[in-house]
């Protein structure tokens, strides 16, 4: 018999402005995390940074987005229900260190409530649940877990078609109608999901005007070029330069989060930017802006969506013992059940305009049972990362790469 459990976890990003909404603070508010929590921070950053290193090498030449965010937190909850060796392997694969488990699910409690709070003109919410086959008992202490430290919502069901639209509409309704769905039909062996949503919305801090956007050039990475709207504006803004590439921050609302746009010198392309890139050069980057004034920001629109399997990218960042249907050891979600992980599907899609940034992350984590038993100009005229982040607990929602911003 082949049960199978998902976990997925979902992650929404949506801004745009609230002309008659109320003022708020300009001024940034610094967060204050606990040790744990920072090391916590630092192990997502570093887990983030090696799975989008390794996916952009997989899918050359194409537009690409992950949450590390989203993804992190689906392999965490799976992590609450792994013994052994697999727990062992999940803790290697994302680089949790010396945290105990306890001290994980904290400083992952602690940091979401951080940035619930953060910004009064950035809507956040996140939600949780779990939904499980009314016929099986589920250990009670995999629920309390994500009850206590997710506030995941958990209800029985009957899976049948009804399940699945409500399931769905779960989804839908906490991501503001942005991902729709996320499940079509529940096979009669699937045991489980567990769901996280996170729903974001603000503004650039500075706003583009429409009538500043006009058509330009857009060369790509084998040269050809394309015409492609860009968004203008001259602001004072935070900039890093480094004899390969720059980085200019963008920020939103009162500026705990904002955009990095990592852009590769002329004679220099992203691959450059990837070899350079770690936890440990990005924590120097972060110290190595300054301030440039009268800066002219062209960067173009763009809106795309990107789907990937993460199987084998987990498989070789050292999580292949979770993988294996004869050793891997999920004892602590049910009781004389041989679990393992059959697929971990990632989603995303994003749209940058004049008013800010939507986007969106679905990750599904699913569980099966083996048997029943440098310049004043900064124009991004070719490809080009970025990153999505909360600048005082260094938290970074989403990463990408713009590869041609006509596709979508």
């Amino acid at each position: 018999m082949n049960c199978l459990l998902i976990l997925l976890s979902v992650i929404l990003v949506s801004c745009e402005k609230d002309d008659n909404g109320p003022e708020y603070p300009t001024e940034e508010k610094e967060i204050v995390l606990s040790v744990n929590s920072k090391d916590m921070v630092s192990s997502d950053n570093q887990f983030g940074i090696e799975i989008f290193k390794r996916m952009l090498n997989a899918d050359k030449d194409k537009n690409l987005m992950i949450s590390p965010l989203s993804i992190s937190q689906a392999l965490l909850m799976t992590y609450n229900g792994a013994d052994g060796d697999t727990k062992k392997a999940f803790e290697e694969t994302l680089f949790l260190n010396d945290l105990t488990i306890e001290e994980v699910n904290q400083s992952a409690q602690e940091l979401v409530e951080a940035l619930l709070e953060v910004d009064p003109s950035v809507i956040i919410d996140i939600a949780n649940s779990i939904w499980y086959r009314d016929e099986y008992t589920i250990k009670p202490e995999f629920i309390q877990v994500n009850e206590d430290y997710y506030n995941a919502e958990v209800q029985q069901l009957v899976f049948n078609d009804e399940a699945v639209d409500i399931i769905n509409a779960w989804v839908k309704d906490k991501t503001n109608g942005k991902i729709e769905e996320i499940i079509d039909s529940i096979d009669p062996m699937t045991l489980m999901f567990l769901i996280n949503a996170v729903y974001f919305k603000g503004n650039w801090k500075y706003q583009f005007e429409e009538s500043n956007t006009v058509n330009g050039e857009f060369t790509l990475s084998n040269g050809n070029k394309i015409t492609i709207p860009f968004m203008h504006q001259l602001i004072t803004a935070n900039v890093m330069n480094h004899d390969d590439f720059t980085i200019l921050d963008l920020p939103y609302g009162r500026g705990n989060f904002s955009m990095f746009i990592i852009l590769p010198d002329e004679d220099k392309t992203i691959d450059d930017v990837l070899e350079l890139w770690n936890n440990d050069t990005y924590n120097q980057w972060l110290n190595d802006f300054t301030e440039v004034g009268e800066l002219d920001v062209v960067i173009p629109k763009f809106k795309f969506a990107y789907e990937k399997a993460l199987n084998e990218v987990l498989k070789n960042m050292g999580l292949t013992l979770a993988f294996d249907p004869d050793q891997a050891d999920f004892s602590n979600i049910i009781e004389n059940m041989q679990l393992y992980i059959s697929k971990v599907k990632h989603k995303t899609f994003i749209e940058v305009n004049e008013k800010g940034t939507e986007a969106a992350a679905v990750t599904s984590v699913e569980i099966s049972f083996t048997s029943v038993n440098p310049s004043s100009q900064f124009i991004a005229d070719r490809p080009f990362l970025f990153v999505i982040r909360e600048k005082y607990t260094n938290s970074m929602l989403f990463m990408g790469r713009v590869e041609d911003p006509s596709k979508e």
